[in-house]
């Protein structure tokens, strides 16, 4: 008996000092956790400020903008000036979504692209002369895919407001979004004038930027001018993508 208790007694210490060296490791891992969920939400916050700072930014950029639009005695300045405004301004609500989504994905495509629309009305020199409407889905989207929709958007409706209704003559924008089989549709469509001869193949900025936008996000665009201009966008796009 006094031999069995000795080897219990000889094999006690080293019981024990595993289960100390256990806790210490757990208490490490425990620690190493908590350091990394820290570091994690410090990140986070510098990202959520990072965008607040962009989109304060763009706004003053965009204020001091119009401010020199409103001075402008050229006309063709004050069309530049106006639209370079409305493009900072669209990058601007990216920004401002990102710091309300806390800079994560995804974001609210439709909800972006209705803001924008909104503040692109109230930009205009006489927004009760041309109405603007817009169905848009509530998808949500990475920012990736997002941005460059909502730039493209932007500079339709833009376009469209500064060439469809020349003369003070009234008329209508109309935006989609919608949701099709293994993609996503956009279209921007107006009851205007239409677009001359080759204004399909423009070398224009607008057109250009639209464009690009497009092949950014591997999506094809299609132009009509029967009754107006028609503009739609088919983006290929999964929901669990």
């Amino acid at each position: 008996m006094n031999r069995n208790c000795v080897e219990m007694d000889d094999r006690r210490p080293d019981g024990a000092t595993d289960l100390k060296a256990l806790q210490a490791e757990n208490a490490r891992l425990r620690r190493l956790c908590t350091e990394a969920g820290d570091l994690a939400l410090r990140q986070e916050l510098l990202l959520r400020e990072g965008d607040h700072r962009i989109k304060n930014s763009l706004q003053i950029v965009a204020s001091l903008m119009g401010m020199q639009e409103r001075r402008e005695t050229n006309a063709a300045a004050r069309v530049a000036l106006h639209a370079a405004t409305a493009r900072i301004q669209a990058v601007a609500r990216i920004h401002d979504a990102l710091q309300l989504g806390g800079s994560a994905d995804p974001v609210n495509l439709g909800t972006l692209i209705e803001a924008m629309c909104v503040a692109l009305h109230e930009m205009a020199g006489d927004p009760l002369r041309v109405t603007i409407t817009v169905n848009a889905e509530s998808i949500d989207t990475p920012i990736a895919l997002a941005q460059p929709l909502v730039l493209a958007v932007n500079e339709l409706v833009l376009n469209a407001l500064r060439h469809a209704f020349p003369d003070e003559r009234a008329g209508a924008i109309a935006v989609s979004l919608r949701r099709e089989a293994g993609g996503l549709r956009v279209v921007v469509a107006d009851n205007g004038v239409g677009l001359p001869a080759g204004q399909a193949r423009s070398a224009g900025f607008g057109m250009k930027l639209v464009q690009m936008m497009a092949a950014k996000v591997g999506g094809e665009l299609r132009i009509e001018s029967t009754n107006g201009a028609r503009f739609a966008l088919t983006v290929p796009y999964a929901a669990s993508a």
